[in-house]
């Protein structure tokens, strides 16, 4: 009987060593050239970018060279406005052939009609004709104009993989002081997006919190969304009261900030893009988070406890969003434990403040 006797079971070997040769043999040969493919590809794509560095392409625009790529295609026009806004108000203006306007002056303005050059191709329908209106970001240069942050031109991001940094909004309150004293406890700084009321009370906090050499951030002087949101011009205005406030009170210009809700709430949809490119033009860095401890929205003990170091472990590095004031004791009561879970956590996690030399977590 052939079925389960010796000899079967030596022509079963023989097939399946056959097939563990052959079956890996056949898979790298495909790989193989597979591999030969992607290899190719990648020489031509080398090839044809240093082509394009040569023809004299650059990958970093000035505003006249943004305005060269707008001209030659009026499709881009809004994708040009959008990029120039990244770059000095008068600069782009002048690019773009327009007048200087002041800050109460309107949003639109007239582009004057173009002459070909070598840049530009002699079609008619690549020049703007001298009708054509375009939107641009109105002016807030006149606006407080000693209101900027001194951030060094060559900045660079620190390597901060497994850094964990608390934050915490809305204060200083009647909670800062255990705050305070826990941080001290484990040596350990942190970063307080402020709410400064201009008090005798407020400015002695946000002396303690600056000379224990935390860092502290503009918040909002109000925190009363409907109002600051109402304008650039209103947030702006919020801003340069708490900036003054923290200034008056510790010395210290905040160069770091956090829009109330977040940079995207329900608030402020109407002027997101101006306002984020005008605080940028300042100068100013701002920082969401992606750790939320919910603190603010009523979390239990436990629910803060476990839902932080949760978050913190699915992240490279945490920003973790806590509340001075709105969060109450469970904050304070958390903390020295979400602190002692972290400082001993396998992981390694280093517990630091927020600076500019930090990447900022932005939604």
């Amino acid at each position: 009987m052939y079925f389960g006797s010796v000899r079967f079971f030596k022509h079963v070997i023989v097939v399946v060593t056959i097939l563990l040769i052959v079956i890996p043999c056949v898979f790298c040969g495909i790989m193989l050239g597979k591999l030969g493919e992607v290899d190719a590809e990648n020489q031509r794509l080398k090839a044809e970018i240093g082509e394009y560095r040569l023809s004299g392409h650059q990958t970093v625009y000035t505003a006249e060279e943004l305005f060269g790529i707008y001209k030659e295609n009026l499709e881009d026009k809004e994708e040009f406005l959008k990029l120039a806004n990244q770059y000095d108000e008068a600069a782009y203006r002048a690019a773009a052939g327009l007048e200087a306007i002041p800050a109460s002056a309107g949003t639109v303005g007239t582009l004057p009609a173009q002459t070909a050059g070598p840049d530009t191709p002699e079609d008619d329908t690549a020049v703007p004709d001298a009708n054509v209106v375009t939107e641009i970001r109105p002016s807030y240069e006149a606006l407080y104009p000693d209101l900027y942050a001194d951030i060094p031109e060559d900045l660079v991001y620190n390597m901060d993989m497994d850094y964990v940094y608390l934050t915490f909004d809305d204060g200083p309150s009647k909670y800062t002081d255990s705050i305070l004293d826990y941080l001290r406890s484990y040596d350990i700084k942190a970063t307080f997006f402020v709410v400064p009321d201009g008090s005798d009370e407020s400015n002695a906090k946000l002396k303690k919190i600056a000379d224990a050499g935390h860092t502290i951030g503009i918040h909002t002087a109000t925190h009363e969304y409907k109002k600051i949101y109402a304008s650039v011009e209103a947030f702006l205005e919020d801003f340069k009261t708490a900036y003054d406030r923290v200034y008056e009170a510790t010395g210290v210009k905040c160069t770091l900030f956090r829009f109330p809700g977040g940079s995207i709430n329900d608030y402020n949809a109407d002027i997101r893009d101006d306002l984020i490119a005008e605080m940028t033009r300042r100068g100013f860095i701002y920082f969401d988070w992606n750790v939320d401890s919910s603190d603010a929205l009523g979390a239990t003990w436990t629910e803060m406890y476990n839902s932080v170091l949760k978050q913190t472990a699915d992240a490279n590095r945490a920003v973790i969003l806590m509340h001075d004031y709105n969060g109450g004791w469970n904050t304070v009561l958390v903390l020295e434990d979400i602190i002692k879970a972290l400082v001993s956590d396998p992981r390694g996690y280093k517990l630091d403040r927020l600076t500019e030399n930090v990447k900022p977590i932005q939604f």
